[in-house]
């Protein structure tokens, strides 16, 4: 499968998905999809938030807590989930807010594996 027809997979069953994006670690989205028509930026958000997920991966390995493999940001307006899929790549979910965040989290989890095969990393 395409990433765009993962991304849109993944929008489409999760209910309450805004907006997705494959984004490599130099900030550079790979591929995104935003759901419903929405104006949303999930690149700006990517790489904002990329930043942020860079930065816990640095304190956890300060730390010798083991590799980052999911971050949640949760706002008043949505919830944002990162899943790494490999040191160069990671999946941006944003969700609506009062969606069910554990389903959320299951379908990327789902949704960075396939991707995770089709960059045969």
């Amino acid at each position: 499968m395409s990433f765009q027809g993962i991304l849109k997979e993944l929008i489409d069953v999760s209910g309450n998905g805004i907006a997705t994006a494959i984004m490599g670690v130099d900030g550079l989205a790979v591929a995104k999809y935003v759901g419903k028509s929405l104006e949303y930026d999930v690149e700006t958000v990517g790489i904002e938030y990329g930043k942020v997920l860079d930065e816990i991966k640095n304190a956890s390995g300060l730390l010798s807590l083991g590799h980052v493999e999911e971050v949640v940001v949760t706002t008043l307006g949505t919830d944002v989930i990162l899943r790494t899929i490999s040191d160069e790549y990671f999946i941006a979910l944003a969700v609506a807010r009062g969606a069910n965040v554990g389903r959320a989290r299951y379908l990327l989890r789902k949704a960075a594996n396939q991707v995770r095969k089709e960059l045969l990393v």
